[in-house]
Parts: structure tokens; sequence; C-alpha cells
């Protein structure tokens, strides 16, 4: 391999001493063609093909060599961006209109009728379950509405008597007859409380005439004094006897109404229990009062499972004869009349999501060309992946036809806010990247300069240039590899 003079060495790093080594002896020895260097340069370290390529600014590379090489050159443009950052989107199920069925009580599967992908409306029956439980929710039911209405009968008894007995006690103390009291009261029902009274009531009117018939003798010393001490003996105990009962009945009635509402709340607390428990089991008010366990027969075990909302089936998990459960997912069911559109947007491209006109975006699916939805942003992610540098957004797109399919990818446009005019160019004619980035400018038909610039936004294919270049300005747009092969040949043959 031929020496390189000293003056030549001293001043070029080793590792580029080494490529120049590789690709000069490849050259001398095998007479290599252009694409051969290039092959060369590419598998040299980019550290030493920076060193190179920056060392010098121009090139010569005629007609011949652009042709075989496919330079294309183009003039660079100044425009106003309205374009759009177009991101990969994913279409998912509306997670606020999906549900996964279970049975809430334990039993047997006795009926599944719909299909995988069947659509269905809310509180159509997707199957029905045999549940013990079930039925003894039902007959317990049966049972409490049997104590209700016994209760309720008592109450009405209990209260009847002491609505009555009140009556009859007001109207005593009035002193009436006791024929006209007895006519008066014959037909109200107040059990033994009517006779009570009334014997009571005669006794204390025999005695005091007894006594007041005795007393008038005395005073008209007619009479034998034992007789009125035994009459005022009599009368005292039959007023006493009368006050006694009046106290009582006033008592009794009222306690045995009390004891009479008391057991009718206890008989209704436990029908709204049971109500309550068929209600927790999906039942509505009204189904509740239509059960009638007692005529069911087997049935009054029967649980019938419905959709809660219309939707497709999604999946099914059911299978007849098994064993059903809170654990045990029947179906999965979502609404795919609306779906979520979700995408990641990327840290360095944040600020396009403050210029979406009334948060919505729009969208295509490949396998609709030609065809634009949109979607209203919902949500955006409140954190940075770590990984991926991006947010998550989710947006609510509206599918009445169903055409969109959870799992389909889409292409999003994110709307870019508008700019004044700027200079951009292919992506392609950048080689490079970031501070390190430059373009081959055409000064001449086969002459060309290496010049870096400052790159601003990507936007399809293009990218905008912040410094470099100028208007008028015609850049390599294809083929820049082989002028940055020729440059770094150039320089090594210097």
């Amino acid at each position: 391999m031929p020496r390189l003079p000293r003056s030549v060495r001293s001043g070029i790093p080793l590792s580029l001493v080494l490529v120049a080594g590789v690709i000069a002896g490849t050259w001398l020895g095998r007479k290599s063609t252009d694409k051969q260097a290039a092959n060369a340069v590419s598998s040299a370290p980019p550290e030493a093909i920076a060193a190179a390529s920056a060392s010098s600014s121009t090139i010569k590379f005629d007609s011949a060599k652009q042709a075989a090489a496919g330079v294309r050159v183009a003039p660079v443009l100044r425009r106003t961006s309205n374009d759009a950052i177009r991101v990969t989107g994913k279409i998912a199920v509306d997670e606020d209109r999906l549900a996964h069925v279970y049975s809430i009580v334990e039993g047997v599967l006795r009926k599944a009728d719909v299909k995988l992908g069947d659509d269905v409306k809310a509180g159509q029956e997707l199957a029905l379950v045999d549940s013990r439980e079930v039925g003894q929710i039902k007959l317990d039911l049966a049972r409490r509405r049997l104590e209700v209405g016994f209760a309720k009968t008592n109450f009405q008894w209990a209260d009847t008597i002491h609505k009555n007995t009140q009556s009859m006690i007001a109207e005593l103390l009035k002193n009436p007859p006791v024929p006209e009291l007895e006519d008066r009261f014959r037909s109200q029902p107040m059990g033994d409380n009517r006779h009570l009274l009334v014997a009571a009531y005669a006794t204390l009117q025999k005695t005091q005439a007894d006594y007041n018939r005795l007393n008038t003798l005395r005073e008209q010393n007619v009479g034998v004094e034992k007789d009125f001490i035994r009459a005022k003996a009599d009368f005292e105990s039959a007023a006493a006897a009368y006050q006694a009962l009046l106290e009582q009945l006033r008592f009794t009635t009222k306690q045995s109404l009390l004891e009479a509402d008391q057991k009718l709340q206890e008989a209704l607390t436990g029908e709204r229990m049971s109500r309550a428990q068929l209600l927790i089991l999906g039942y509505t008010e009204k189904a509740v009062d239509a059960l009638d366990p007692l005529s069911e027969g087997a049935a009054v075990a029967h649980y019938s499972i419905q959709a809660p909302f219309n939707g497709t089936i999604t999946a099914k998990h059911a299978v007849l004869s098994e064993q059903v459960g809170p654990q045990h997912q029947l179906f999965e069911l979502a609404d795919l009349s609306r779906v979520w559109l979700n995408a990641d947007v990327f840290e360095k491209d944040l600020s396009t999501l403050d210029h979406v006109v009334d948060k919505r975006v729009k969208f295509h699916a490949a396998g609709y060309p030609g065809r634009e939805f949109t979607a209203e942003i919902a949500h955006t992610g409140s954190a940075v992946d770590e990984k991926t540098r991006a947010i998550r957004v989710v947006a609510v797109a509206e599918n009445p036809d169903r055409v969109l399919r959870p799992g389909m990818f889409v292409e999003v446009l994110l709307p870019l806010p508008a700019e004044r005019p700027t200079i951009v160019i292919p992506s392609s004619a950048v080689l490079g990247s970031g501070a390190d980035a430059y373009v081959f400018v055409e000064k001449a038909p086969a002459e060309f300069e290496r010049r870096s610039v400052r790159l601003g936004r990507t936007v399809d294919e293009h990218v905008q240039i912040e410094s470099g270049l100028s208007d008028g300005e015609r850049v390599v747009v294809a083929g820049a590899f082989a002028l940055k092969s020729e440059l770094l040949k150039e320089l090594l043959a210097e």
C-alpha cells in the first residue's frame, strides 16, 4: 500500500488514514467504479466521513457521472405551510360503551341463543340461567306478601275496634239510656268491648238508682239502715269498676292498634327486602310487581340475562349446561356505532394540538381510499411516555355504518398553524442530521457546493430550511450520496 507523505499524515486523523488506505488500495489495485467507492464510504466510520466531507465545499461532477448516479436537481421552494402532521392511529372500541356480561347469580346456563356478531337491543335476552338463589328470593317474596296481607287485615281490625270503642266511651260520658246506647252501637264492631261497657254501665245505672232510692227513704226515716249501707257500697263498687273498665279499654285498644301497626311495618319491611334483592339482580319495579312466583312452577328459578344497551356481540363464552356465576364472563357487548381513535403524538409535535379547531381531527383509512373521517378529541395524555416520547390522544368518531372496525390502523392529520413563507426542499436532499445536516447546491451544470443548513419542521416528505439556502438556488434532490462519495474520493486523492 502506498505510503502517504508525512505532511499529509500529520494533518489527517488515524481513522481517516485507515479509510484512505483501504479506498486507495482498492482503487489502485482493482480500478474500482464509482459504485465500489460508495460502498467503501458507507463502511467507513461516521467520524471519518464527517471530517473528510467537511474539509472541502465544491466538487466537479460531469453530466455522464450524473446520469449514471441518477443525480437530479430541483429549485428550492418558498411556501406557506398549511399542511398537517401525519401520525398513525388505531381504531378501538369505545370503552364507555363496552360491557363484559356476567351472570351475577350462581346457576346453570339453560339457553344462549345469540351468536357472535349479532346486533342486539337494550333489554334483549342474551341467556337464561337456572338459579336456586333466584327461586328462593322469589318464593320468599311470595311469603312476605302473604304476611303483609295478614298484617294489614289485623291492623284494620285493631283500628276499627279502637275507634268504635273510643266513640262508645265518649257517648257513655253523656249518660244515655241503655237501650238507646245499644241501638246506636249495635252495628259497629268492637269485639267484647261493647258487652263489657254496656254491662258495666247498666250495673252502674242500677246500683245508682238503688242508692238514690234508699237514700231518699233514709232521709224520710223510712227503711232499714243496713239496706242503705249495702246499696251505697254496691254503687261505689260499680262506679269504681266502671271507671277502671273505661281506663283499661282506652289503653288496651290503643296498645293493640300500636302492636298491629308494628306487625304491619315488620311485614312491609320484609317484603321491601325481598323486592330489593330482586332489584339488585336487575329486575325492574314493574317486573317485580308482575311476579307471581307461586304460579310459575319450575320457571320460578329462571334468571334472564339481558343486554344493557344496543350493541354487537363481539365475544361469546356461553356454553349450555355449564355452571356460571359472577366469575364467568358470558359475552362481550360493544356499541360499534361510535369508536375511539387512539393516536400517539410525539413530544416535538404537541403544540399542534393547540391548533385543532373545535377539537376535531381528520383521518383516513387505507381500506376506504378517498374517504375522509372526523373525530373529536376527548382526552390527551397527562404524561409523555418515557420510551416513545409521545403522549396518547383519544378521539371519538361516529361510526353509523360500522366501516371503522376496532384494530384498524388509520392516518391521522394534525393541522399545523399558518406560518410565514419558508424555504422547503425534499427530505431526500438532506444528508446528515441535526447540526451536521447539509445539502449539495448546483453552482454550475457540472459543479456542486456542499452547504450546511439548519433544518426546521418536516411535513409530507419535505423539510423546512431555516438557514443556509436562498431563493432561486437549485439543490440535488436525488443521487446526493454519489456526490458525497466523490467528495471523499477527491479528498483522499489529494
